[in-house]
């Protein structure tokens, strides 16, 4: 069931108030963009699928069913039109392991302190997810980044139970893989 305050204002925006509309992109745009980043990994390209996004809300308000929850009705149009976007552009960007072992080795070397690694070692993960193949890093960025519940992430990506799941489980074994191999790579070199 949705909060009182945006069932009100959910049925303000499909009886065309604009106003409550603005309102609406006011408190979810930085959730919006969050979201679009991740996915697309480019300030720019995340900002045009925001916008991109809210006027597809705008536009299909009226095929919302208010009995179902609003918040994953827009995630998965935020996450569809993201997704899109990535496809459109081509954006599946492999990165060399050596690449990425290079930068953790340079970053562990200018900063020691044990919670800039940890800083360090969560934007290696993010970008080790950036090589996982489409399903897979969905998953992984809403469920394990983002901390949406499985349930959440179903209703948001359409998928069942256990494609989420399964999904979920390759995502984390392909990054642990990938990370152990730049660790192992990072403990040889010293």
């Amino acid at each position: 069931m949705m909060p009182e305050n945006l069932q009100k204002t959910v049925e303000c925006i499909r009886n065309g108030d604009h106003t409550a509309f603005r309102k609406l992109v006011m408190t979810y745009q930085q959730t919006a963009y969050r979201l679009a980043f991740r996915i697309l990994g480019n300030e720019e390209e995340a900002r045009d699928s925001v916008q991109e996004s809210f006027i597809k809300i705008w536009q299909k308000i009226g095929s919302f069913d208010p009995a179902r929850e609003f918040i994953p009705w827009m995630y998965r149009i935020i996450v569809n039109t993201s997704t899109d976007r990535l496809r459109t552009i081509h954006r599946h960007i492999m990165i060399p392991i050596d690449v990425v072992s290079q930068k953790l080795e340079a970053i562990q070397q200018n900063d020691s302190t044990r919670s800039a690694n940890n800083h360090e070692l969560a934007i290696l993960i993010k970008g080790l997810a950036e090589m996982l193949p489409e399903k897979q890093k969905l998953v992984f960025i809403l469920r394990d980044i983002e901390g949406m519940t499985s349930g959440e992430v179903e209703l948001i990506t359409e998928l069942t139970e256990t494609s989420v799941k399964s999904n979920l489980y390759h995502a984390r074994k392909s990054v642990r893989e990938r990370l152990l191999k730049i660790l192992e790579k990072e403990r040889t070199i010293q």
